[in-house]
């Protein structure tokens, strides 16, 4: 569909609505005055629960990325910092939602108790008002149980001097229960889509409550939650059980079959505007561009893939700067070697398959097929060249590239910025694209240097650069330029994508029918828009065969998915987060967030003689050793909530 972006009008109206409603008593009789009277006021208040939903990014909101295997943090001001050395506790606060998302909680059940009384709101919009309310208290026990795992259940409004320590927690099953519950009812009464009123663009609608559902039921299907006996203990002060130790197959059929509902909304109305996004079905070009559209999906507003966001200019903003080199960026959000090494090669083929093509070491004699598609002569043309990175008509490794990035998938180089690489989000003058190169590789395409001494990697002072040697790639506005800090369009913050539900419903499907002929048929789609070979193709025999299946469909998830927040859950819920570094020269582990993390050697050679031939670089090597212990599989309750309600137990292992 079109997208389910919160409008810039209604995206405006939650940033300045009346934001001390919720900080006020409910019998407080001004805040009642002034919002039940008038429908400008009761919608500012509903637009405050909205407010509370998280933006997805790299250290304020949320831990996903800094602490998964897949990133760095370069700057040890975040808490992903100390979380990832093991300095936390119950009292360190890190990522504190608890109260923020029972305060939304506790706003929606006040609005749907007290909606009807605005006399200028029509019964429609009473009865939708309400369901957009059931969707977000929902939504916001959503986010407490991927955090925190079971929560206690606040289904009524209560009084202010309720007895909060007769309020023990729910069972993880009664969670999910009670937000599939609120999705359903909300769905009820809810559109399909909004295709036909843009300005409710971000609201929720039938296909946002089934995706919803889709990734909690996947949750409680996976291991963590699904027959889970290292759980056996976690019970109440009364001795219930928080977690069901026994498995239960149907699980991932409840799964499998909410995903599939978002996939027969899509395909059965095609008014819902929902597909996975293609650069010449959306009006840009003729040709189908797999790099393009790769890197679009991630930039494009209120694209066809979006199932749920927001209109959201400042934190994508925020993460260009972040994320791009510098100098004049910040650029220390650093993959690391595991995330690197996962991406195909462009035939569909692990770096490890003999067959892949892939190599190691030294410097590449040609480019890929498209580096330079157009013949451009690289001085003479150098513009025009520009114009093909930034317009994502030349993408792929260059001739003199280390071959280690050559002949790789289109996702790797929409989201993976190496040495050496072009800039694309610099403008076309020379004087500041050089401005990015050192003397004696000067050329005015700023090619990056991530190598120690090079201008993204600068000792003294600078501080500013990528642990791993990587930056992020991805969500980088190619058209932007990260010189003189100028956008070119307007961004949105995506929350949930048609391609996470096609991944969610080829794991669940697997699970309980591998040889089902679905798997193959999205798991394909995923992999056409990608521009690689079907995985059946470049895994043959994997057919039907359940654990082949479920390994490449993770890492599939690891790949699509990539610095959108999936790979911290999906570690833990497939319960792989903790395996161990088992030491020597090198890590072949797939998983594990603790022990060593790896990347390129930044600080090999030396400042005076360290340049792009510089092959010291490229020697896989440690720049973290992490901890990564059992308890943080979930998120400590805040001692601060567990003091104030003492049948409330904390969270296994802490």
């Amino acid at each position: 569909m079109k997208t389910t972006y919160i409008s810039i009008l209604f995206f405006l109206l939650m940033l300045a609505g009346c934001t001390d409603f919720l900080d006020k008593q409910p019998d407080d009789m001004k805040t009642d005055e002034m919002v039940w009277k008038s429908r400008k006021e009761t919608e500012g208040y509903l637009a405050n629960v909205y407010a509370s939903i998280p933006n997805n990014d790299f250290n304020r909101e949320d831990p996903w990325i800094g602490c998964s295997d897949e990133a760095d943090l370069t700057w040890n001001v975040y808490s992903t910092y100390g979380i990832n050395l093991g300095n936390w506790s119950p009292n360190s606060n890190f990522y504190n939602k608890w109260g923020t998302f029972y305060k939304a909680i506790r706003a929606s059940l006040i609005f749907e108790e007290n909606v009807a009384r605005c006399p200028e709101l029509s019964n429609d919009l009473i009865t939708r008002y309400k369901a957009e309310s059931k969707f977000l208290r929902g939504y916001y026990y959503w986010l407490l149980i991927r955090q925190y795992g079971p929560v206690v259940l606040i289904k009524e409004l209560q009084p202010t001097d309720a007895d909060w320590n007769t309020y023990p927690r729910a069972s993880f099953d009664e969670c999910v229960d009670y937000i599939c519950q609120l999705m359903d009812e909300a769905a009820a009464d809810l559109p399909l889509h909004w295709q036909n009123e843009t300005n409710n663009l971000g609201r929720p609608n039938k296909i946002v409550c089934a995706a919803v559902k889709s990734k909690v039921l996947l949750l409680a299907a996976s291991p963590q939650w699904n027959g889970n006996k290292e759980y056996a203990n976690f019970k109440n002060q009364d001795g219930k059980a928080l977690a069901n130790t026994t498995y239960d197959e149907s699980k991932w059929r409840k799964a499998a079959e909410a995903a599939k509902q978002v996939i027969q909304y899509a395909e059965n109305n095609p008014d819902a505007k929902l597909r996975l996004y293609k650069n010449n079905e959306n009006g840009d070009g003729t040709q189908f561009n797999p790099y393009k559209s790769c890197v679009d999906v991630h930039v494009k507003l209120w694209n066809c893939e979006v199932i749920f966001g927001r209109t959201n200019n400042a934190n994508p903003r925020s993460w260009m700067v972040h994320a791009s080199p510098g100098p004049n960026n910040l650029g220390g959000v650093a993959p690391t070697q595991r995330v690197v090494d996962a991406f195909l090669m462009k035939n569909g083929k692990p770096i490890d398959d003999p067959e892949s093509g892939y190599v190691e070491t030294g410097f590449a004699e040609n480019g890929s097929d498209y580096w330079n598609p157009n013949n451009y002569n690289l001085t003479t043309d150098r513009i025009k060249m520009l114009a093909d990175v930034r317009n994502c008509v030349s993408w792929g490794h260059w001739p003199g590239e280390w071959n280690m990035y050559a002949n790789r998938e289109p996702r790797f180089y929409a989201s993976i910025m190496y040495n050496k690489r072009v800039i694309p989000q610099l403008p076309d003058d020379v004087a500041k694209r050089d401005y990015y190169n050192s003397a004696g590789q000067k050329n005015g395409y700023a090619r990056v240097e991530f190598y120690y001494g090079g201008m993204s990697r600068q000792s003294g002072s600078y501080t500013f650069f990528p642990r791993s040697g990587y930056l992020v790639q991805k969500f980088n506005d190619p058209q932007a330029n990260m010189r003189d800090r100028t956008y070119p369009q307007n961004y949105g913050m995506v929350f949930i994508r048609y391609a996470e539900i096609l991944l969610n419903y080829i794991e669940a499907l697997n699970e309980y029918d591998p040889s089902n002929a679905d798997i193959r048929k999205y798991w394909d789609l995923i992999r056409e828009r990608a521009g690689i070979p079907s995985a059946f193709e470049a895994t043959p025999g994997m057919a039907g065969n359940k654990d082949l299946q479920r390994e490449w469909i993770l890492r599939e998830r690891q790949i699509e998915l990539a610095f959108e927040g999936d790979r911290y859950i999906t570690t833990r819920r497939r319960w792989l987060a903790h395996t161990e570094d088992q030491g020597g020269a090198t890590d072949k582990r797939l998983y594990g967030d603790g022990g060593r993390m790896w990347g390129m050697d930044i600080n090999a050679g030396n400042t005076a003689t360290n340049n792009f031939s510089f092959t010291g670089f490229y020697k896989r090597v440690a720049f973290e050793t992490r901890v990564f212990d059992k308890s943080y599989y979930l998120f400590p309750i805040p001692e601060s909530e567990i003091e104030k309600n003492t049948s409330m137990v904390q969270n296994p292992w802490w």
